[in-house]
């Protein structure tokens, strides 16, 4: 009875190891901001697997305060793609042919409201299976305003700030002195601001 049991249990786990499964591992994807990124989702089935076949990917937005939106949808033959109104006409399926194992995507012109995870779900009664992929759109600094605080006046201190418009975290500045090429020494926040404090003496 022992080994009759033993026999069903390794069974099952072989029927499930062959079930329908996603083979690109998760990932975090860095691009910037209005180029296109590509967003792998490769799977492969089982003989098991005999139901139709649907694939729908989700997003979580980086503002926890949103509800995971779908994005895009394939299901009886037909693609959806105008669930999410911030990314319509942006997100495509990378493959004529999603029956071939390829679910992947491109989202094109990329933009700051993309930012979030995205999940690849793929279902193929009984067999279902899904995969995260973190994406991260980079802003190049622009914009930058720069200006003093506090008096100029011989003796006392005064700060440099400088701020951009917008522009991706970490961000790192780096003054000079143009009058002889001389490199200050900066203090720089983890934020949009970067501060320099000098104390202006008055000449021997």
């Amino acid at each position: 009875m022992a080994l009759l049991l033993r026999f069903v249990l390794l069974c099952g786990v072989a029927d499930f190891a062959r079930s329908l499964s996603i083979t690109t591992p998760e990932q975090m994807i860095e691009k910037a901001k209005g180029e296109t990124a590509y967003l792998p989702c490769k799977f492969t089935l089982s003989p098991e697997d005999q139901g139709p076949l649907d694939i729908e990917w989700l997003l979580s937005p980086a503002d926890n305060q949103k509800v995971d939106q779908v994005i895009i949808l394939y299901s009886g033959d037909k693609i959806y793609d105008n669930y999410y109104e911030d990314l319509k006409g942006r997100v495509h399926f990378t493959s004529n042919d999603l029956k071939s194992g390829d679910a992947s995507i491109n989202v094109t012109n990329l933009q700051l409201s993309d930012i979030g995870t995205y999940q690849c779900k793929v279902k193929k009664a009984p067999g279902v299976a899904n995969k995260k992929i973190q994406l991260t759109v980079l802003v190049k600094p622009s914009g930058t305003r720069c200006y003093i605080d506090g008096s100029e006046e011989i003796g006392n201190d005064f700060k440099l700030k400088c701020e951009p418009k917008e522009g991706s975290l970490p961000l790192r500045y780096e003054w000079q002195k143009l009058s002889d090429s001389q490199k200050l020494p900066t203090s720089w926040l983890a934020g949009k601001m970067c501060l320099l404090q000098r104390a202006v003496h008055p000449l021997p």
